[in-house]
């Protein structure tokens, strides 16, 4: 009897947290239908990645700025409005990321992009100089031999008449060789070639997985997901990600231990910022080799993936656009002459049109298109309280095409960024902002800078459909649901 009443007393309990209402302002704000129990969820049932994408955006059309979806007993608060974005990201305390980012914490452990508090601050003091742009400097003999290397390989397939390329393999290739052997001192040579092909597709496959996990609702709970067949198709993903970082971090481990446990100036300041500053931080126990681990999954994502998505958009741009081509061309020829060698960091740097061109690409296609916050401590957002507990999502992408920000917000206008036109601080985020800014955004614009210049000098690129713009989907950066293809013309 005593169990039957104790049983009773915890289904009304769970029943009163589930429906329980009052006291927060988040429910004032509109949004979509909120049922009993389930709130939004059948807004999202069955939806496809592309369709999830179109709904977000569907949202601030219907609903305004401002857009409260409610999930079970959490409170998401969608954000479009250049100043709410503003007065998330430049919160001090409110940089914890959200739930759905808890789904891949078994992928990137508790990282620099999944952190907060003091490991934060930690894992962000260890990595800052890793960014420095003498270090970058030193990255430059990378990033042109694997620009090249491009290079070579388009002029072989244009030579065999396969002129018509899919971008996106191989600029995720690039971009997976270049983070490999800048941060990590490790070249993907042909003995890793099978272990990079699980490995790329490995990421692909936990992004799709992480998006369908998060619109099944009754998959949230990690125990019903570890018994269904996508939970078991993430645990291999795992292992495959996971095998290749483990490998990358063994190879130089030996490296360094090799060379003696203090790196010299001279080393110190080449090649693998990154993962020598990770190993000489050990030396002083200030992060464990599992912390290791955590940063080298997080840094081979991030700055594998991130710059692999906006190159493959930026070229797609920039064949349909042959007078932005040849600007850059101009512009590379004012700079380089008729040499071939490659610009250094110093020539890079007064590219100021590629630069805006750069921009003008993340403007319209930033790489990670939304960013999701748990709140830790109430703040107001307007006369809106937002309280501790609740989420907040900025909508990146939709805010950097907005007409009131950008006039001919869908058009591609390198020359906006270099108009000296004020804009808002906050209407161009694609690094995010505030305290939780990207560490690597120099880096991977030397990287985009260091290959579109080297494409452009030596191929004109052509759209197969002029004014052609693929489906976007959501997921861990932006997709597309078809490959983007661009015919490359040798100059």
């Amino acid at each position: 009897m005593l169990w039957q009443i104790f049983l009773a007393i915890l289904v009304c309990y769970v029943l009163w947290k589930i429906f329980k209402t009052d006291e927060n302002e988040l429910n004032r704000l509109p949004g979509p239908p909120k049922w009993p129990i389930i709130g939004s969820a059948l807004s999202f049932l069955g939806l496809s990645q592309s369709e999830m994408f179109d709904k977000l955006l569907e949202f601030r059309q219907k609903y305004g700025n401002q857009v409260v979806v409610k999930i079970l007993n959490r409170y998401i608060l969608h954000v479009y409005d250049v100043k709410d974005i503003e007065t998330v990201l430049t919160h001090s305390r409110n940089i914890k990321k959200n739930k759905p980012y808890t789904f891949i914490e078994p992928w990137l452990g508790n990282g620099l992009l999944l952190s907060s508090g003091a490991k934060w601050n930690g894992r962000r003091k260890i990595l800052t100089p890793t960014f420095h742009f003498d270090i970058l400097k030193s990255f430059m003999e990378v990033f042109e031999e694997q620009s090249k290397n491009l290079v070579k390989e388009l002029e072989k397939r244009v030579s065999e008449g396969l002129d018509v390329v899919d971008v996106s393999p191989l600029i995720s290739d690039f971009t997976l060789y270049t983070i490999c052997e800048t941060a990590m001192g490790v070249r993907l040579d042909s003995d890793k070639s099978e272990a990079k092909l699980k490995y790329k597709d490995a990421v692909l496959e936990i992004g799709q997985l992480v998006m369908e996990r998060l619109t099944t609702i009754w998959l949230h709970n990690d125990f019903i997901f570890s018994l269904h067949p996508m939970g078991k198709k993430f645990a291999k993903c795992l292992e495959k990600v996971h095998s290749f970082a483990d490998s990358v971090i063994m190879e130089r481990s030996m490296s360094y231990e090799n060379r003696g446990e203090d790196l010299s100036e001279k080393e110190n300041s080449r090649r693998c910022a990154l993962l020598d500053l990770l190993l000489e931080a050990r030396t002083r126990n200030e992060i464990d080799l599992e912390g290791i681990r955590e940063e080298v999954n997080t840094f081979m994502f991030e700055g594998h993936d991130t710059t692999a998505t906006a190159l493959t958009f930026g070229l797609m741009l920039l064949a349909d656009h042959a007078d932005v081509q040849e600007s850059i061309f101009d512009e590379c020829k004012v700079i380089l002459g008729d040499s071939d060698r490659s610009p250094s960091a110093s020539e890079l740097n007064d590219m100021k049109y590629l630069d805006a061109v750069i921009k003008e690409i993340l403007r319209l296609y930033p790489s990670v298109p939304f960013i999701g916050r748990e709140i830790v401590e109430d703040f107001m957002l307007g006369d809106i309280k937002v309280s501790k507990g609740n989420e907040v999502i900025v909508h990146i992408y939709y805010m950097q095409q907005r007409e009131d920000l950008y006039p001919e917000p869908k058009a591609f206008k390198p020359e906006r960024f270099l108009s000296g036109e004020k804009r808002h601080p906050f209407s161009f985020v694609p690094f995010s902002a505030g305290p939780r800014n990207c560490i690597g955004q120099r880096f991977a614009k030397m990287e985009m800078k260091s290959v579109i210049s080297e494409i452009i000098r030596n191929f004109k690129l052509e759209p197969i459909k002029k004014g052609a713009r693929p489906i976007i989907k959501a997921d861990l950066v932006l997709r597309t649901t078809e490959p983007i293809y661009v015919k490359f013309i040798k100059r």
